[in-house]
């Protein structure tokens, strides 16, 4: 196994460590047999069995119980002051394994049962977490300063590659008194208690929250800076996606060197979040992390090896680390069959990792912001009645679901990317609620310069800091101007005008596709061209009065416009009232709006909706990387014939090669565009498309 912590090495361990372990140890010591058994040689050799290339070794968990003598907090009990890392890093250098240390922030069992004046409080005064497994604490509590103490005595003790702080988000809306003494020394007043994403003062607090969770990684993050400066750090980052109560946000990017989560959703979850993770990275790669489990609750459950191989073939295709999690047996032993079975599907893998590097290539990227992550209508709500909803995440997935069954190259950009946007011929903006003058302001000169934008709902009507707009931060570029603002679901219809005849295909004025969400009210302006408007079924003044008895049927035509096109410099846009993206009824609609937008993409594909189409230039070895991931939702897969792809690229194509092996594959050059047919596909295909 190569070394990947040599010195003198030109690239960090993350950079070269593709595949990557974690082995679960958050075992108490209650029981005198927890963790008697375990043996070091055999952790390593299990390793050494998955191919493994680093690993997350466990120092401390959510427990708060160390695996060393520690002087700062309490030893697990059973080790009788055994060094466990020590002993397992010994074992890990002489096989070049990186060495990731694994430590968990906020949830801490050993703390919260020592240090009740720590613990989290809710908007009633109640304790976090009371009765359960997992014991919370506040960040701004003096619980800072004892993970100062340990995260020092842990960097002077051990030799490593890096760290990885778990859990850095809040699992709570804090109203400890912590958390309302920073508030009244660095605003004024109580911490409100009241939703309303439309109030300064109410997102002045989510603003404050995300702050004050980056300062706490800071601590953890600058004391492991200080002491050994070359070593990379990490917090969790499953929690970017997540909903707005994490709080975790741009802010927290910065204390990372690479970005790395955990997640255990389908293809188009991963597809969705390895976009994101890699464009948000402070550097590449970044990591995807699932369970050999089928869910962490379940310790023996088994993920069948084709859905293992499926996942972590996504994650070549995507130029992302892939990460497995096990769970250590309560009394310290390891499954050897589980890692195994790693190593097979590994084996398999294994030519495909010196294909990757380059840059993603997408004709479309959707637009996510970390400070949109909320439902709108939980407004007036108070904060104990949250619904944990986010819309905003939910029609930025569904946008990429749509995207991947239709074969567009897609990624997923935030802020970080406002002064790129020039890389993509669409930006589509679902459901952005807020929006900053800085991003509204970029967005319209990459319009006005030729770049191309979808947007939906209320985007660019509130900004980052709360306040509520009088019309859209962008209606010169939507071409439409607010009349009434409405985030409330209702039943209406999305009528096409004889101009959308083309992307509406099957559906007319008289019968015309049906839609569940909000709708805004907006007033067209002179030079847009409204594609489709506004029908309402018939309504009763009471609930027992209906049109028909099992449905609301079309009935009221408006001028309500619901999908306006308009030309805005060199560039166009087009605005919907509806998140259409979010209608699984409009999907083909939305697709073909899409591609008004972006005649001619990159690339076409007639693959099966579960096949998914990745592409990377790789300009020094002259050749783009074309990734096929055949990911279907009943496993094993059934392999696929007979795939057709088409690339219009700027270069001339000099040969097609399926990789590793480097076999050519017999392409015709046309007017615009080189077209070659796949190789049977059963999980993964690699393609080097050559030029001159």
């Amino acid at each position: 196994m190569a070394q990947l912590s040599a010195p003198g090495s030109t690239k960090r361990w993350y950079q070269k460590a593709w595949r990557r372990a974690v082995i679960d140890m958050h075992i108490p010591d209650w029981d005198p047999r927890f963790l008697s058994q375990f043996d070091a040689d055999r952790y390593v050799d299990a390793l050494l069995q998955a191919r493994a290339q680093s690993v997350m070794l466990y120092v401390q968990s959510h427990t708060g119980l160390f695996n060393y003598p520690t002087k700062v907090g309490k030893q697990h009990e059973n080790l009788k002051g055994r060094d466990l890392p020590a002993e397992v890093i010994e074992r890990l250098r002489r096989h070049g394994i990186a060495v990731q240390l694994y430590v968990s922030l906020i949830f801490d069992r050993w703390v919260y049962d020592n240090h009740p004046e720590w613990r989290g409080r809710d908007a009633n005064g109640e304790e976090h977490g009371k009765g359960s497994r997992y014991g919370v604490v506040c960040p701004n509590s003096p619980y800072r300063e004892y993970v100062r103490a340990w995260v020092e005595e842990m960097c002077h003790r051990y030799d490593f590659d890096g760290v990885f702080f778990d859990m850095t988000f809040w699992p709570f809306i804090c109203y400890c008194e912590h958390c309302q003494r920073r508030w009244e020394e660095e605003v004024g007043g109580d911490l409100p208690r009241t939703i309303d994403w439309t109030d300064e003062r109410w997102t002045l607090f989510q603003r404050k929250r995300e702050q004050w969770l980056a300062e706490f990684a800071q601590i953890a993050t600058g004391t492991v800076k200080r002491i050994k400066p070359h070593v990379s750090v990490q917090h969790q980052s499953s929690t970017y996606p997540a909903v707005w109560g994490v709080g975790v946000s741009y802010p927290l990017v910065e204390q990372n060197d690479f970005l790395e989560g955990d997640f255990y959703g389908d293809a188009v979850q991963g597809s969705f979040v390895r976009k994101l993770l890699g464009e948000l990275t402070p550097n590449r790669p970044c990591g995807y992390a699932t369970s050999l489990a089928t869910a962490l609750s379940e310790h023996t459950g088994r993920k069948p090896d084709s859905l293992l191989e499926a996942k972590a073939s996504a994650a070549i295709a995507d130029g992302t680390a892939f990460v497995f999690i096990d769970g250590i047996d309560p009394i310290g032993t390891l499954n050897p069959e589980v890692y195994a079975r790693m190593g097979r599907i590994f084996d398999r893998l294994l030519p495909c990792y010196d294909e990757l590097g380059g840059e993603r290539v997408a004709d479309i990227a959707i637009y996510y912001s970390l400070e949109s992550k909320f439902d709108m209508r939980d407004n007036g709500r108070h904060v104990t009645q949250l619904s944990g909803k986010d819309t905003h995440t939910t029609a930025a997935v569904e946008t990429a679901r749509t995207l991947m069954r239709n074969h567009l190259l897609y990624t997923v950009i935030t802020a970080k990317q406002i002064d790129q946007l020039q890389r993509f011929r669409v930006i589509i903006l679902p459901s952005v609620h807020h929006l900053s003058a800085r991003e509204a302001d970029a967005l319209r000169e990459y319009v006005r310069q030729g770049g191309a934008i979808y947007a939906s709902g209320g985007t660019s009507l509130v900004t980052n800091e709360g306040k509520r707009l009088p019309d859209f931060a962008l209606a010169d570029v939507f071409g439409v101007s607010l009349i009434r603002a409405d985030w409330s679901d209702y039943i209406h219809y999305i009528a096409p005008s004889d101009l959308a005849s083309a992307e509406f295909a099957g559906w007319s004025a008289k019968y015309p596709p049906m839609a569940r969400g909000c709708g805004f009210g907006v007033r067209p302006h002179p030079d847009a061209e409204v594609l489709a408007t506004t029908t309402l079924p018939w309504r009763g003044d009471l609930p027992t009065q209906f049109s028909s008895i099992h449905c609301d049927p079309p009935w009221e035509a408006t001028e309500n416009p619901e999908v306006v096109f308009h030309r805005f410099g060199k560039g166009q846009a087009i605005y919907c009232s509806t998140p259409i993206e979010m209608e699984e009824n409009l999907r083909e609609v939305f697709v073909r709006l899409l591609r008004r937008l972006c005649p001619n993409p990159t690339l076409e594909a007639n693959a099966p909706a579960p096949v998914e189409v990745t592409l990377f230039h790789q300009p020094e070895r002259k050749r783009y990387l074309l990734s096929l991931v055949n990911f279907q939702q009943e496993m094993p897969n059934i392999p696929i014939n007979g795939i057709r792809l088409h690339l219009r690229l700027p270069q001339q194509v000099k040969s097609v090669r399926l990789l590793p092996e480097g076999r050519e594959i017999r392409f015709r050059r046309g007017r615009d565009r080189v077209t070659f047919t796949a190789p049977k596909l059963h999980t993964l295909a690699l393609f080097g498309v050559e030029y001159g």
